[in-house]
């Protein structure tokens, strides 16, 4: 007797044959599936991370958008910036020897804000890519060496070369250890980006004009976050650099701090202080000067501001 098999023998290698592709097909299936499984998944990373704020490691205050440079002492000088401005630079000629002089003496802190109002009135991105690449400096520590890297090479204030990441990544070359694949890997993927972008948006909040602007307020305010702040140099008024110090002294001695909050650390973020002899206020400054004629002591000379040549 003879099996169905035997009565139609293709059937069963039709069978046989038809299998494997079956499977193939079911496997591939298995494969795509996967595959847009995991491009979701990238992609809703990908968006999150486009909104989410990624402050650099080091950064401080609510919600962490300032990069302080520090001693904890009883003023706090905030400055907004935005590195592709040649305002910004004009500011750093004019005012950043001083800056780091008061730093470096313990007399004030100072905190960097960066923000891309170029890029609105100029087009581009430049100013929101450099202050990124800053972050990621600043996650090595680097951030007031790479600062003066980027402001050595500002471009013209319509030209967006900082839009370049691998132009910003060629420049970090100048700083010691930081072009690493770490730092690349946050320049090209915008890591800090909407630090940036809120920085911007909470200093457009303040209403204070165009970037660099100085304001000047307590400690105890600023670590509370509060906006109780003094501005004191802007696009609308200026100080010279003795003024600012003058000015910076001043409040300095009505806060009257204790021992306790004179600064252990002249400079952090890997910035090299410069030793410098006490700040003394002038006679403008201090009510104790008026009033011991005889035992004035000359004003502090402050040191030019260090060129920096775009």
């Amino acid at each position: 007797m003879k099996s169905s098999t035997d009565n139609n023998p293709q059937q069963a290698g039709a069978s046989v044959r038809k299998t494997p592709w079956r499977r193939w097909l079911v496997a591939g299936g298995v494969v795509v599936a996967i595959f847009v499984v995991a491009g979701l998944i990238g992609s809703v990373v990908r968006a999150d991370k486009a909104t989410q704020l990624a402050p650099p490691a080091g950064a401080v205050g609510t919600p962490a958008l300032a990069v302080p440079e520090y001693g904890h002492a009883a003023v706090t000088l905030t400055v907004y910036e935005d590195l592709r401005d040649p305002a910004t630079l004009a500011f750093e000629n004019t005012y950043g020897a001083t800056l780091r002089q008061l730093v470096s003496s313990g007399v004030a802190n100072v905190y960097y804000h960066e923000t891309a109002g170029v890029d609105a009135t100029q087009g581009g991105s430049g100013s929101l890519d450099a202050g990124n690449a800053l972050g990621c400096a600043l996650d090595d520590k680097k951030f007031a060496d790479y600062r003066a890297v980027l402001l050595n090479h500002q471009p013209a204030e319509s030209d967006d070369a900082f839009a370049s990441k691998s132009g910003l990544i060629l420049l970090a070359k100048k700083v010691k250890g930081l072009d690493t694949d770490v730092f690349r890997a946050c320049v090209n993927n915008g890591d800090h980006n909407v630090w940036v972008q809120d920085s911007t948006k909470a200093f457009t909040a303040l209403n204070l004009g165009a970037a660099p602007v100085l304001q000047m307020q307590s400690a105890a305010d600023a670590a509370a976050g509060n906006a109780n702040a003094t501005t004191i140099v802007s696009a609308s008024q200026s100080l010279t650099p003795q003024q600012l110090q003058d000015r910076v002294l001043a409040a300095a001695v009505s806060a009257t701090p204790v021992s306790g909050d004179l600064p252990s650390i002249a400079v952090t973020n890997g910035a090299t202080p410069t030793p410098t002899a006490p700040l003394t206020p002038s006679a403008s400054a201090s009510p104790k000067a008026k009033a011991a004629k005889d035992k004035k002591k000359p004003t502090a000379t402050t040191s030019p501001s260090a060129s920096v040549t775009p």
